[in-house]
């Protein structure tokens, strides 16, 4: 645990970033282990004064992989049944969030994959998964499945070129 912490406070350089990532991955380990204690309460009273002060809005229960990296951390919003995997590089203005399923009324929340790049103002929403190795261009809305090492833009997202792994 303080390894990953370490880790992710060389990864960001913003105070802000260190700040939340440090109290993040904390409020995190006490949730998942059901340790509620007052290190806990401290780590989730400071998410929700970053959430008010920055709009970072990211819940201890939202599973995230190793290597958070958050550029510019302003107005991050992730649902928290949203799974994002290692060396995640979010920038500013980005949205992951749930989706109604039609048929069977239950809340579908975005899969993202390994060493993927969400450029500013994305927008991923719903059933989808973001395969690894992929960027997301600026401003693109993802509503629909994104294939590994892809470079995806526009609205709706499209995929414009293969890359080779990282």
């Amino acid at each position: 645990m303080l390894e990953l912490i370490k880790k992710e406070l060389i990864l960001n350089s913003s105070l802000t970033s260190k700040f939340f990532i440090v109290n993040f991955r904390l409020a995190s380990f006490f949730y998942r282990g059901g340790i509620i204690n007052k290190l806990f309460i401290i780590n989730v009273i400071v998410l929700k004064l970053l959430k008010f002060i920055c709009g970072i809005d990211i819940s201890p229960k939202t599973k995230i992989g190793s290597g958070l990296i958050l550029f510019h951390p302003q107005n991050i919003v992730i649902n928290s049944n949203s799974v994002l995997g290692n060396n995640i590089m979010l920038k500013h203005n980005i949205t992951i969030g749930n989706k109604v399923d039609p048929i069977t009324g239950q809340h579908i929340s975005p899969v993202i994959g390994n060493n993927v790049e969400l450029s500013p103002g994305v927008i991923v929403l719903g059933n989808v998964s973001i395969g690894d190795n992929s960027v997301i261009g600026a401003g693109a809305i993802v509503t629909k499945n994104i294939p590994e090492n892809s470079i995806a833009v526009g609205n709706p997202a499209k995929v414009i070129k293969q890359v080779d792994e990282r």
